[in-house]
Order: C-alpha cells, then structure tokens, then sequence
C-alpha cells in the first residue's frame, strides 16, 4: 500500500528549545531527508494562557511519504505495531487516516513509542486510495 502524505505535529512549550524540539520531530525521517526539511514554527497562546510554539513538517507526494513511513516502522517496537493491530480502531479513521501519538522524548533519543501522554509528536499518515477497511491498514502496517 502506497502512503500519499505524512504530517507530523508537536507543541514547543517556552521551557523546551526549539531546536531540540525540531530535532525530535527530523528524527522520524529518513537520515536522507532530514538536511532538506525544517519543521514549520508558528507562536500560539497554550490552554493557560502561556506562550507556545506549534511545530509541524508535513510530507506530500507517494515516493517521500511511502519511504518515511517505511522508516517510521523499522523504528517502532513491535509491541507498539502489536498494539496499533489490537487497537486499530483507536488508531484509524474508518477511511484513509491513521493517527499515532509517539512520546517527543523517546523520538529525541531516537527510539520512537506510542504513547498516551500530553507531550508527543502526532503523525497523521494518510494511505493513498481513498476509503480503506481495517485489513487493508493492518497490511499497510505490515502486521496481517
């Protein structure tokens, strides 16, 4: 199954560098890629009113998306692809979307985990094709 774009999107609260911050978020993409990518940074206001930074690089176009997610498998644990298949419906859209939370830290360090925290990259990878059934993402995942 062919991927037609990945977005990959994280919140810089002002204690966090940002650059370390963009580092976590380059550390999904294929050593290749990242020279050639820079996260977008747009300020915002947080929930408390404090200053934020909403970081985002989002990925268009079959050969790139397909090879960083590719990428992005190779790297996740496979008790997390295992959790992905057991919870899909938690994971997909029901269409063409699958929606992952990786905890920032552990994609900083390079080893990348699905996690339920506040403080994660979300990564929306969007299959090419249209509406897909839950075998068809389970495949795309490699996990049927």
């Amino acid at each position: 199954m062919t991927v037609s774009g990945i977005s990959y999107s994280t919140i810089a609260h002002s204690t966090e560098d940002t650059s370390k911050v963009g580092r976590a978020i380059l550390s999904l993409l294929p050593e290749t890629m990242r020279s050639a990518k820079q996260p977008s940074i747009a300020d915002a206001t947080g929930h408390h009113g404090n200053p934020i930074r909403v970081m985002s690089l989002e990925l268009r176009g079959k050969t790139e998306s397909t090879e960083a997610f590719e990428f992005l498998l190779r790297m996740l644990p496979m008790a997390d692809r295992l959790m992905i298949r057991d919870q899909i419906m938690t994971y997909w859209d029901g269409r063409s979307n699958v929606f992952l939370r990786l905890d920032k830290q552990s994609c900083y360090a390079g080893q990348p985990r699905l996690s339920n925290s506040d403080d994660v990259i979300r990564v929306k990878v969007s299959l090419l094709g249209g509406k897909h059934d839950a075998a068809s993402v389970l495949d795309a995942f490699e996990l049927m």
